[in-house]
């Protein structure tokens, strides 16, 4: 606005030095007999007046002074300039405001500076740098010193301030419930607003959408006790949308679960009437609240795994080893609905969870989480194990570890760019992230691993490797779901055998249950919390200093509900022909890797390797999970169908092999 006020006093005192000097030729005019004699000193003047530039009307040009909506001026009235006096200054001024349209006066200028500074078009501008701003977390002392930059240097139309630009709010108004600090966006209205933002080609087709929500803590700070509580609600549409519900912010875990309560009533509601969408009507359904172990404790109000009961799939009582163990493998009593509603386990519950006011299945709807229990849980336990463990009989020499760590390192070429991180030493293990212990148990870990470790130890880790690489793929769990559970009941009872009663704690004891989880939602990355994980570390880069966290996130993320130009985009596989990215899988068990451009979009070029065989054949034949091993003497060049290159894998071709190994890559990023 104060830029607005001052453009118009510099209007203002433009354009009444243009009336006086129209009021001045005008007077001229009047007293010249040629004006209203000749007609040809008539179109001389007004070829003076188009061509002059300078002052008086000629500078307003002929155009202008007809099209505009100024008050007619009286030829014969005797008007006089300024060095007359005749008409005083503050008295000139005054007819000015009084009858001069300014609005016009206004519009006219902002047209003509436009196209004299050569601006181009404001509005493109101010979206290109809100969008940029908002999508990279620029911080608005930094967006602030670029706006003057950029008004500066003829940038007139941008506004002064980061706040104005991102329509920043200014005030948050919070709640305080469970003892903190409380934010509540809405599940109706962030449902819709992410729901327009898929394409509508793909919306019109949809009559129902299912939703996963997810709850867990986040610490902020390193210095500080404060933590992040969101509820966090994942659309389960390609490509998966996931958006805050709730924010909760404290210094410590809940006290009680009252922060859950309008996010339950009107799910409530909403899976009851659905939801209107562009004059469509939408069901709601929920699919599963992803959780890791002590979060899901809390919000079934249950006891937690380090309990003698807290195992929240069946009713077995651990037992105290140093730590609890759950040393029952077979004949479980499994927990249901129904006995969980009417708690015929006492020991097992510690308060009633407002889940159950919902039509949802208490057990099945909070499945176990892979990338907490068998990523973060047993994978990492077992590398540990391995490196720093106490027993001779399973712990690896320097000397391996160095092994395992160049062979890990020679194969990050090979890993296609679709993969989050590249494989790094086990001196790093110490930094490794959720996707690296993913990318070890169900990828390199079959290689890196063969001839260093002990062959009974490789093969029980083959156990686990084989039965996880089956559950994450829907293909395969519709197939061999039930050979992958008997293969995680093996894994369980040999691992006690082989590292002590006491590695049987609850992550590990969890994996006789996984492929309950994987049969009822497809596979295991349909009900994992790798996504939610994504948004949630996303939310804490939006926290810029320590005061006041919850409400920088708030003003955050209204930013990018400004957006409105912000869409779902979909994903499209792009086949390349360079490597590490060209390598695929077909369906007839022979593999290829593209070394042509794609002719006309239907046929592309490849090197076709067949007479596969099997990388190893315990505990069944790796062909079968999409690992292969070739002689690069059995391959031919073949022109195929890009259908048919729909299942990318990792290709290892070391140039001084013989054989060629490709790894079928199986899970959803």
């Amino acid at each position: 606005m104060d830029l607005q006020k001052e453009r118009r006093k510099k209007y203002r005192r433009r354009w009444m030095s243009i009336s006086r000097a129209v009021n001045k030729d005008l007077h001229a005019a009047s007293n010249n007999a040629n004006c209203t004699t000749s007609s040809d000193d008539d179109e001389a003047q007004g070829r003076d007046f188009s061509q002059n530039k300078s002052v008086g009307t000629c500078g307003l040009g002929q155009e202008f002074i007809e099209s505009s909506s100024f008050p007619n001026i009286n030829m014969n009235q005797d008007l006089s300039d300024d060095s007359d006096s005749s008409v005083p200054m503050n008295q000139n001024e005054d007819i000015i405001n009084e009858e001069w349209n300014w609005d016009m006066i206004d519009q006219h200028i902002e047209i003509t500076d436009s196209e004299d500074e050569g601006e181009g078009d404001s509005s493109t501008i101010l979206t290109d740098l809100s969008e940029w701003a908002t999508e990279n977390l620029i911080k608005q002392n930094a967006l602030d010193k670029l706006l003057k930059i950029l008004i500066k240097n003829g940038h007139k139309n941008l506004p002064s301030t980061a706040r104005t630009l991102l329509q920043t709010k200014r005030h948050i108004d919070t709640q305080v419930v469970s003892d903190m600090e409380y934010y509540n966006f809405g599940l109706e209205k962030g449902l819709k607003t992410n729901l327009e933002k898929y394409p509508c080609e793909l919306i019109s087709q949809v009559n129902r959408v299912e939703i996963s929500l997810n709850i867990d803590g986040l610490p902020l700070f390193k210095s500080s006790k404060k933590a992040l509580w969101p509820v966090l609600c994942g659309i389960n549409l390609k490509p998966m949308k996931v958006f805050a519900v709730t924010l909760t912010l404290g210094t410590s875990k809940p006290q009680s679960l009252d922060f859950l309560n309008e996010v339950i009533n009107e799910l409530d509601i909403l899976l009851q009437r659905g939801i209107m969408l562009n004059e469509k009507h939408i069901n709601i359904g929920l699919k599963c609240i992803v959780c890791d172990a002590p979060a899901k404790a809390i919000i079934k109000g249950v006891k937690l795994y380090s309990g003698y009961c807290g195992c929240d799939r069946c009713g077995q009582r651990g037992v105290w080893k140093g730590r609890m163990t759950y040393p029952e493998i077979e004949n479980l009593p499994y927990r249901t609905d129904l006995s969980f509603r009417n708690q015929t386990q006492p020991e097992h519950h510690r308060t009633r969870s407002p889940f159950c006011d919902l039509p949802i299945d208490m057990i099945k709807s909070f499945p176990i989480d892979y990338m907490h229990q068998a990523c973060l849980g047993v994978m990492k336990r077992l590398l540990l194990l391995w490196m720093r463990g106490k027993k001779k009989e399973t712990k690896i020499s320097f000397g391996h570890i160095e092994e395992i760590s160049t062979r890990l390192v020679q194969l990050s070429k090979y890993i296609p760019k679709k993969f989050a991180r590249k494989p790094r030493g086990l001196d790093e293990i110490d930094y490794w992230k959720a996707t690296e212990y993913r990318q070890f148990l169900l990828y390199t870990g079959k290689l890196v691993l063969k001839g260093v470790l002990k062959k009974e130890l490789y093969e029980h880790f083959l156990s686990f490797s084989v039965a996880m690489t089956i559950l994450v793929s829907p293909v395969l769990v519709e197939n061999y779901v039930e050979y992958a559970k008997e293969l995680l009941v093996y894994f369980v009872s040999q691992a006690q055998i082989l590292y002590g009663e006491e590695i049987l704690v609850y992550n590990v004891h969890s994996m006789v249950h996984l492929a309950d989880d994987a049969k009822e939602y497809g596979c295991l990355d349909n009900c994992a919390a790798f996504s939610f994980e994504n948004h949630m570390q996303h939310l804490k880069k939006m926290i810029r200093s320590g005061k006041n966290p919850l409400s920088q996130i708030i003003k955050r993320i209204s930013e990018l509900e400004n957006l409105q130009s912000k869409k779902v985009e979909t994903v499209i596989p792009n086949i390349s022909n360079k490597k590490p990215n060209n390598a695929f899988v077909l369906n007839n068990h022979t593999c290829c890797e593209v070394v042509g451009e794609i002719n006309g979009g239907k046929s592309i070029l490849c090197r076709v390797y067949s007479r596969g065989e099997a990388i190893f054949n315990m505990p069944c034949d790796s062909r079968i999970i999409g690992g292969y091993r070739f002689q690069k003497r059995f391959s031919q060049m073949k022109m195929l169908d890009v259908g048919l290159l729909n299942r990318q894998a990792i290709e290892i071709n070391k140039d001084v092999d013989l054989h060629v190994t490709f790894l079928a890559i199986l899970h959803d990023f």
